[in-house]
């Protein structure tokens, strides 16, 4: 009887460990879900296994100072004219396609999680921003982009005299 509640005991705190890692994951990743699509040019579309994902994350860090925002995005495999960014009603789309890359030597994948094909991923801004002195760069993986604040939206000190 005590190895059965032991097994009980640890299955559930096994259930508990994992339902905790899930809504967690939810909770803080659901945004960065984004969805792959096949490519509108057949022969790019026809490269992708069809066994990868359609699904991915793009995770993103968005940092504000009194002055700018700054979006990171990670977005590994990429180059900078893979990306198409713009802002449209405060909110940043950050859209392309990221392309498989084809082994060139005989056998099989055998894990095939990357997800590939045209992506789109949209942020909204908590502040207006003035899209024609964005900056954007790309490295190691991370597309980062500093959106100066309309003067209005930024954050100024008042100090007490």
């Amino acid at each position: 009887m005590l190895k059965m509640n032991n097994l009980t005991n640890g299955l559930s705190r096994t259930w508990e460990t994992l339902s905790h890692g899930w809504n967690d994951l939810i909770n803080n990743a659901s945004n960065a879900l984004t969805q792959f699509v096949s490519s509108d040019n057949k022969e790019k579309a026809d490269k992708v296994p069809v066994s990868s994902p359609r699904w991915g994350l793009m995770s993103v860090d968005m940092y504000d100072d009194a002055n700018k925002v700054i979006v990171k995005l990670e977005a590994p495999g990429l180059a900078n004219d893979d990306f198409d960014i713009n802002i449209v009603d405060n909110v940043l789309t950050i859209s392309g396609e990221k392309q498989f890359q084809e082994e060139k030597t005989e056998g099989n994948y055998r894990i095939l999680e990357c997800a590939y094909g045209r992506f789109s991923r949209s942020i909204p801004m908590e502040y207006e921003v003035d899209a024609d002195t964005a900056k954007a760069s790309y490295d190691r993986g991370v597309l980062k982009i500093e959106l100066d604040k309309k003067p209005h939206q930024r954050r100024r000190k008042i100090e007490i005299k």
